[in-house]
């Protein structure tokens, strides 16, 4: 869940966003109160509107609902797997000053909470899925890294670390889990990634039981409609899942 609740979670690079704006409000207040005749400051107008919409929580939220609104949002999957999938997110490459790949945020949430239900719901084998856009170590090498160091048996733990997207994800993961004749999966993304992850994994023969994190909500305050820098990050995020979802249809791959 990505939301600010409060005044005091925002950082000092969050207010310029709402300061710039209201400076650039009054700037189009003043416009149109000196435009003339059909000489209207439209183009401003719609600039700064957008800006304002698109970091809104409440827009965020909304816009992610037909995303999210398909899953519970409850820790515990609702029925039973035979393991658990966790799909690889952002992984910091190694670098002069860090000559180690580390787990972006993304991942290290979904990882926590693999190894949340590994602990609290079922011991059961975790495949971690990702492969490598450079000659650093694939991402999956990296995630399991933080399985073990978290207590995860290393024999329970399955890599997947040729995939470079969600669809390869699916296609190779597939293939190692009906290597173990493994059917039934909990999959572990965010809850507005589901839709996709699940049905690529669909596709590939996998029958998906959602284990969804980080759902949008809103505070019902003010915040909800204060501009933030989060919300326009679930913004793009929206963006991109919708686009995702309708090549993967052209593309045959959900």
């Amino acid at each position: 869940m990505i939301t600010v609740d409060s005044f005091q979670r925002l950082s000092y690079l969050e207010w310029p966003l709402p300061l710039f704006l209201l400076i650039g409000s009054i700037g189009l207040v003043r416009a149109w109160r000196q435009s003339k005749g059909g000489d209207k400051p439209w183009l401003l107008t719609i600039s700064t509107a957008g800006i304002f919409l698109v970091s809104m929580n409440l827009v965020a939220w909304t816009l992610s609902r037909p995303l999210e609104i398909w899953y519970e949002n409850r820790p515990i999957p609702k029925e039973s797997a035979e393991a658990i999938v966790i799909l690889a997110g952002a992984v910091h490459p190694s670098s002069p000053n860090q000559p180690y790949t580390f787990a972006g945020q993304d991942t290290y949430r979904r990882l926590q909470h693999g190894i949340w239900l590994f602990k609290h719901w079922k011991s059961l084998p975790i495949l971690v899925c990702g492969g490598s856009l450079d000659e650093d170590a694939p991402a999956a090498e990296t995630m399991k890294g933080v399985l073990e160091s978290q207590g995860i048996p290393a024999d329970l733990i399955l890599i997947e670390d040729r995939s470079r997207s969600t669809h390869e994800s699916a296609k190779y993961g597939s293939y190692i889990l009906r290597q173990r004749a493994i059917t039934r999966v909990a999959l572990v993304v965010e809850a507005n990634s589901m839709l996709r992850a699940a049905a690529s994994f669909r596709k590939a023969g996998v029958t998906v039981i959602p284990a969804p994190i980080r759902f949008t909500a809103l505070d019902l305050n003010v915040m909800d409609i204060f501009p933030n820098w989060g919300a326009i990050a679930l913004n793009g995020e929206t963006v991109h899942e919708v686009i995702g979802l309708v090549w993967y249809r052209l593309r045959g791959w959900i």
